[in-house]
Order: C-alpha cells, then structure tokens, then sequence
C-alpha cells in the first residue's frame, strides 16, 4: 500500500523476498555503485533520473541508494511521472546487514593513487560505515 506521499517504503528484508526478480534501481552515485552494489541493480544516480526515463522499465521500480533518504527523493520524482515506486529503508546498508549479498570491486588500476596492497579511500569508508552498523 502506497503511502501518502504515492510511494511504498519497505525494509530490506522485505525487498530480499523479491530480488533478483524485482527491478532494483541504485540512486547512488556511479564511484558508489562501482564499490559496492547489490548484485542486478540498475545505477542511475540520482541527479540524472529525469533525464534518463528511457531506460526505466514499466515495471514497480525498487529504489536503493546508501540510507533510504535519496532513494527516497527519486521515488517521489518518479512517482509524480507516473511509475510505481517502492523505496527501500536503509538502502544498501541495512540489506548489508541482514546478510544479503552485496558485490564489491576495486577501481581500475589507472585510477588509483594510494600505495599497492591498500584499499581505496572510498571502499575503506564504506566497509567502516556496513560494519559499524552491524555491530550496533
């Protein structure tokens, strides 16, 4: 059932009972979703989702991005366009939590500045968040 802002916020766990089926849309950034995704999801960042309606499909749109809160925003910009949406709480994070899979990938080797055998600044931050919260 569709709240009064036109959208379903779900919790993580309840997203797990339809993935990989449903179609997941990770709000994120490109650099976040290249560190950390949830495997099959589609990455339109935020910002570009009005201009890229075109590769939505006419399908309940599943949207994920770090907490629920910009997930949140293109749910209802979509939502105002017509699409069933369904915001998922807590974004990747919370899946992360409940143990679901979460696919992680290091940044071409040309793009990297650290010192060999070091994780990027970016995944370090990520994995120091995920497993903060798992531990609270």
């Amino acid at each position: 059932m569709a709240d009064r802002q036109g959208f379903r916020t779900v919790p993580a766990t309840e997203l797990a009972t339809v993935w990989p089926r449903a179609t997941l849309v990770d709000v994120r950034s490109r650099e976040e979703h290249a560190t950390a995704h949830i495997p099959g999801s589609l990455n339109i960042p935020l910002e570009e989702i009005p201009s890229r309606l075109a590769d939505l499909p006419d399908t309940a749109l599943y949207l994920v991005c770090g907490s629920g809160k910009r997930s949140s925003q293109a749910a209802r910009i979509l939502t105002d366009r017509g699409y069933t949406t369904v915001n998922v709480a807590g974004g990747i994070t919370e899946w992360y939590r409940a143990g679901h899979p979460v696919t992680y990938q290091q940044p071409p080797k040309d793009q990297t500045r650290q010192d060999p055998g070091r994780t990027p600044a970016g995944l370090r931050r990520l994995l120091h968040r995920l497993s903060r919260r798992k531990n609270t």
